[in-house]
């Protein structure tokens, strides 16, 4: 660890105790991260295990494949522009209202090791300082250990090495901010690495990865350890997987620079439709709602 970023977490006052990471139905949970994130929607597992938790529970996924605390893979064409990606971030997140807001970072950044935690640090800082106005509760997650799938793909005990050191960053933040800190990276078997058989290639959860991790995504939040996925859940599943198509549609059009890029001056006019999603939306959480009902 850099000197000055030692110093400057030493200094930091004594940790505040953070509340439990309870979600109630009424919440409103945004999903803020990386390619982990933004694939669980397409699954639906761990999403599906919180709603039967807390029926009536809202979820809104906004991870973005690549990304890191800088929100560098949102920024598109605005390369010129460094802070648009995590404005636009902040944007979609504040208009979401959410009472409560789950951010894991950190697996994308610690392939810089040492080097890049300082940057990581500020970063992770600047966007909890500019989420802050939401009054959300938040957990900070770390990102899980990497599997070791054989050559001549990397090995992977470097890189889990690495990611205990962001682990640890993140904890510091979680600790001085009085945040909850889930720590998806030690459930998962910490620098040992991840078990075999979760990932398409040692970072990618497959489908059944996520499935597998239900449980572990729950202890790692706070919950009872029978928060493993039941077959009996498959058809909430299903319209789980339905609600986060629509909602994918709704903030990450296929056409987004006809829509409100560049090249809006082209297709702008139809941008209008883009809210029509919402009540498909909807609809499908009733669907949620209904089905969960039903089981109790």
């Amino acid at each position: 660890m850099r000197l000055s970023l030692f110093l400057a977490l030493a200094a930091l006052p004594a940790p505040a105790v953070a509340a439990p990471f309870e979600l109630k139905p009424t919440d409103r949970l945004v999903l803020i991260g990386n390619t982990l994130i933004e694939r669980e929607q397409r699954y639906g597992y761990w999403e599906t295990v919180l709603t039967a938790r807390a029926p009536g529970l809202k979820v809104r996924n906004l991870g973005w494949s690549g990304d890191d605390v800088y929100g560098t893979a949102r920024r598109a064409f605005d390369l010129d522009k460094p802070d648009i990606g995590r404005k636009r971030l902040v944007e979609l997140a504040v208009a979401e209202r959410p009472t409560a807001i789950l951010i894991c970072y950190g697996g994308n950044e610690a392939f810089e090791g040492e080097a890049g935690l300082e940057k990581f640090n500020k970063g992770l800082e600047k966007l909890l300082d500019e989420l802050a106005p939401t009054k959300a509760r938040i957990a900070l997650m770390s990102p899980p250990p990497m599997e070791d799938k054989g050559r001549p793909l990397p090995e992977a005990a470097p890189q889990n090495r690495r990611l205990a050191v962001y682990r640890d960053a993140i904890k510091q933040v979680a600790d001085a901010r009085g945040l909850y800190f889930a720590d998806f990276f030690e459930v998962l078997g910490g620098a040992k690495g991840l078990p075999a058989g979760l990932t398409d290639n040692g970072v990618h959860f497959t489908g059944d990865g996520y499935r597998q991790t239900t449980g572990a995504f729950a202890k790692a939040l706070g919950l009872p350890e029978d928060g493993a996925y039941s077959e009996s859940l498959e058809p909430v599943r299903r319209v789980v997987r339905r609600k986060n198509e629509l909602y994918f549609y709704r903030w990450r059009p296929q056409n987004e620079t006809y829509l409100f890029g560049f090249r809006k001056h082209e297709q702008g006019k139809n941008a209008k439709e883009v809210a029509e999603f919402d009540p498909l939306v909807a609809a499908a959480e009733a669907e949620i709602d209904k089905l969960l009902k039903k089981d109790n």
